[in-house]
C-alpha cells in the first residue's frame, strides 16, 4: 500500500495519477489544498495569499482542462514596483523609464558595465561560472549590476528573504528572475515598455470562487481523503506510520508532503547526521493579511512589488483584479505580505497598523476607504532558503528517505522553490515511479 501524507497539491496530484493503485492518503487539515485554498468571509473570496496558475507544460494545460473545464481565466500580468514614488512595470530591470533621470542614468550604466565583464569573461580563457556558482548577491551583480543591485535587487531580497544576500545561493533564479539583453535594458530606460518578460507575463486564475476550486477539482477522480489526522511518528524498519489519534497503518512506499524538518523529527531512530541535516535546514515564514474594503478604485494592478525599507510590506497583491466576484459589487480585496524569521514571530495586530499606515502612504488605499473585513493568516512555511547548507545536504537527505522508501514532494517536501505547475507535475512523476 502507498501512504500519502498531505492533500496538498503535491498529495492530491500524487494520488490522481497513481489511478486504480492501492493507495491511501491522508491529510492534517479538515480539508484538501494545503496553502492552495480559499475561503469565504462577509462577502469576500479570500486565498492563503496570492496563488495563480503559471503554465509552461502542454500536459498541465490538458490536465487543468480535464479538471476545471471552462473555469480558469487566463490573464495577462499587470504588475509594478513602487520605489521613488513612482510605479515601475514589472520587471524592473527592463523598465526603467519613469524612474528619476540620475537613477536611470546609474541603472544604465551599471548594467552596460556589468554586460562588458560577462563580454570579458566569455571571450577569455576561463569558462563563466552557471548560476549556482555565485551567492545570490554576487548572481544580482554581475547579470543586473550595481545600480539596479541598489535600487531594487538587494533592498527587495533583502526585505523578502531576511538575511544576508551574499549568504544565500543563487541556483534556483533562472526560472524565475528576468534577464533581459543590453537593447531591452535600453528600450526600457527610454520608454518601450518590456512588461511581459519572464515566466509569470501571464497566468490563470478561477472566474469565481477563488484559487481552492483547483485541489477540489481532484476529488472526484480519487478515493477518500481521510481529514483531520496529523502525522506523528515513522518507523522505516516496521514500515509503519502513526497518527495524533495513536491509529497507525503499515505502507510500502510513503509519499510525504511534509515540511521536510519536521518529516525528519517524526522518524525514529533516525541517524544522527541526518538528524542534524534536517536542523540545518532554514525557510523564512509569512504573514498575510486579506483586506476588504469600500473600494472599487484600486490601481489597476495585479500585484505590486514594495523595496523601499520604510514601507513595512515586500507584495501587495489584489484578489478582486484576479476575479471579479471575489468582492461585492462597489468594494475590493486585496492581500499583503510581510515576511518574518520563524525564531522572531510578528504580532499581528502590529503588522495591520503598519500596513494600513504604509498603504496609505503609498496611494493603494485612500483615507476615505473603509475596511470591510480584515482577516491573517499566518504561513509558518512560506519559501524555503538556498545556501550553500541546502546545496550540500538536501541530496543527502532525500537519497537517505528513497532508500528507506519515503518520496519527500512539494515546495517543503523537497524543499524547493517551487511553482503549483512544478509541483503538480512532481506529484505526476512520483506517481510513475511507483508504478515501476
Amino acid at each position: 500500500m502507498i501512504l500519502i501524507v498531505g492533500a496538498g497539491l503535491a498529495g492530491l496530484s500524487t494520488a490522481y495519477h497513481l489511478g486504480s493503485k492501492d493507495y491511501q492518503i491522508y491529510e492534517k487539515e479538515g480539508e484538501v489544498g494545503g496553502l492552495c485554498r480559499s475561503y469565504e468571509k462577509d462577502g469576500f473570496t479570500f486565498d492563503y495569499t496570492g496563488h495563480l496558475l503559471h503554465l509552461r507544460n502542454d500536459y498541465t494545460s490538458t490536465l487543468l482542462e480535464k479538471l476545471l473545464p471552462h473555469t480558469l481565466i487566463p490573464h495577462r500580468r499587470r504588475a509594478s514596483i513602487y520605489s521613488k514614488e513612482v510605479l515601475t512595470p514589472y520587471p524592473f530591470q527592463a523598465n526603467l523609464y519613469k524612474l528619476p533621470k540620475d537613477v536611470i542614468k546609474e541603472c544604465l550604466v551599471g548594467f552596460i558595465e556589468a554586460e562588458e565583464m560577462r563580454k570579458r569573461v566569455r571571450t577569455g580563457s576561463g569558462k563563466p561560472r552557471s548560476s549556482s556558482g555565485y551567492s545570490f548577491k554576487d548572481w544580482i551583480v554581475t547579470m543586473f549590476g550595481k545600480g539596479i543591485a541598489k535600487h531594487f535587487m538587494v533592498p527587495y531580497n533583502e526585505k523578502l528573504w531576511r538575511r544576508d544576500l551574499g549568504k544565500l545561493s543563487s541556483e534556483w533564479v533562472d526560472w524565475s528572475i528576468p534577464l533581459p539583453t543590453l537593447d531591452e535594458v535600453i528600450g526600457g530606460a527610454l520608454g518601450l515598455e518590456n512588461e511581459h518578460m519572464g515566466y509569470s507575463a501571464q497566468f490563470l486564475y478561477p472566474e469565481a470562487g477563488g484559487i481552492g476550486l483547483l485541489p477540489q477539482s481532484f476529488l472526484p477522480h480519487m478515493r477518500t481523503v481521510q481529514c483531520n489526522r496529523r502525522l506523528t511518528a515513522i518507523d522505516l524498519k516496521k514500515k509503519r506510520a502513526w497518527f495524533d489519534d495513536e491509529s497507525s497503518v503499515h505502507y510500502d512506499s510513503l509519499v510525504s508532503t511534509v515540511p521536510l524538518p519536521e518529516l525528519i523529527d517524526m522518524i525514529r531512530n533516525v541517524p544522527s547526521r541526518i538528524a542534524e541535516m534536517g536542523k540545518g535546514l532554514h525557510h523564512i515564514s509569512v504573514l498575510d493579511l486579506n483586506i476588504g474594503i469600500t473600494s472599487d478604485g484600486l490601481l489597476d494592478q495585479h500585484w505590486i512589488y514594495f523595496p523601499e525599507p520604510e514601507v513595512p510590506f515586500y507584495r501587495a497583491g489584489f484578489y478582486s483584479h484576479f476575479s471579479r466576484s471575489a468582492a461585492p459589487p462597489q468594494a475590493a480585496s486585496l492581500y499583503v505580505e510581510v515576511s518574518y524569521l520563524p525564531e522572531n514571530p510578528l504580532h499581528s495586530d502590529d503588522v495591520k497598523r503598519n500596513v494600513y499606515d504604509g498603504l496609505r502612504a503609498c496611494g493603494i488605499v485612500q483615507e476615505s476607504d473603509q475596511i470591510i473585513v480584515e482577516d491573517v493568516v499566518d504561513i509558518p512555511y512560506a519559501y524555503v532558503i538556498y545556501d550553500t547548507f541546502r546545496q550540500k545536504n538536501l541530496p543527502k537527505i532525500i537519497d537517505y528517505l528513497k532508500r528507506n522508501s519515503i518520496f519527500s514532494i512539494g515546495r517543503y517536501g523537497s524543499w524547493e522553490y517551487m511553482s503549483m505547475e512544478d509541483t503538480l507535475l512532481q506529484g505526476k512523476k512520483v506517481a510513475e515511479a511507483l508504478h515501476g
